[in-house]
């Protein structure tokens, strides 16, 4: 029930659930002052949230993992690619079932791509973090040999958060003999994957994608201030990242 707890507290304490609750708790307050600026707070944490020019800001703190890249010729240093889940389209009518989430679906193309151009297996990693429906890694595995035409080498359905799939991900390495993967994940999920994996004994090669916000600065000042439900996706995209980056840091201090 842990994975369950903490995404429950993250839930609560990120947009846009904490800024409603905290709206909410001003206006049982409205009598008195306090109350009132706790409304005007939460009005306006929303406001600056829902903006891109703060999702841009937010998201460029944590993209900072290079692409990868791959010369001609170049020999790649790993035996497999490992690709992290990213969530499921549940109960899909035209699936007749779960299927992968349109984020999901974006790293399984990634790692198809890669795998196509490498030779190398795949690895997919994901469990049910709400305990419910089939796993994010058997779902992986039967679009990319299904429908991808990629080899998998092996999965790992079990995990239900980040730090769970490094482990698990490390402990399939060792099973296949395996010295180093390369790991794809979204842009801004990569350096808390990587400190989850570094932590617990490896150092994959970084392979991000859905860089958000590319060349924002180009576009008009108008369109970077504007609020819009994508911004505010973003920003809470951003916050969890960075709320789950010192959540796993304080994690490892405290385990020392």
């Amino acid at each position: 029930m842990a994975g369950l707890d903490t995404q429950l507290i993250s839930t609560l304490i990120l947009p846009p659930a904490g800024p409603l609750l905290v709206g909410l708790l001003g206006l049982l307050l409205w009598r008195i002052r306090f109350g009132r600026e706790l409304v005007i707070f939460s009005l306006l944490v929303q406001l600056g949230l829902s903006m891109p020019v703060t999702a841009e800001w937010l998201l460029n703190q944590l993209q900072t993992t290079a692409p990868f890249e791959q010369t001609q010729g170049q020999e790649i240093p790993a035996q497999a690619i490992v690709v992290l889940g990213a969530g499921r389209y549940r109960n899909a009518p035209e699936y007749h079932g779960d299927t992968a989430s349109l984020r999901m679906l974006s790293r399984l193309r990634y790692a198809a791509r890669l795998a196509q151009q490498t030779g190398l297996p795949v690895i997919a990693s994901g469990g049910r973090p709400d305990r419910e429906g089939k796993p994010e890694a058997q779902i992986a595995r039967e679009i990319l040999t299904g429908e991808l035409g990629v080899q998998v080498l092996t999965i790992d359905d079990s995990s239900s958060n980040t730090w769970e799939n490094a482990g698990n991900i490390i402990d399939l390495m060792q099973q296949h003999h395996l010295d180093q993967v390369i790991l794809i994940t979204d842009a801004a999920h990569m350096p808390r994957a990587l400190y989850a994996f570094e932590q617990q004994g490896a150092l994959p090669i970084p392979a991000p994608i859905n860089f958000e916000y590319r060349n924002a600065t180009r576009r008009a000042f108008h369109e970077r201030i504007i609020p819009t439900p994508t911004a505010a996706m973003n920003s809470a995209l951003a916050l969890h990242e960075i709320l789950g980056n010192l959540w796993y840091r304080l994690k490892v201090t405290l385990s020392v």
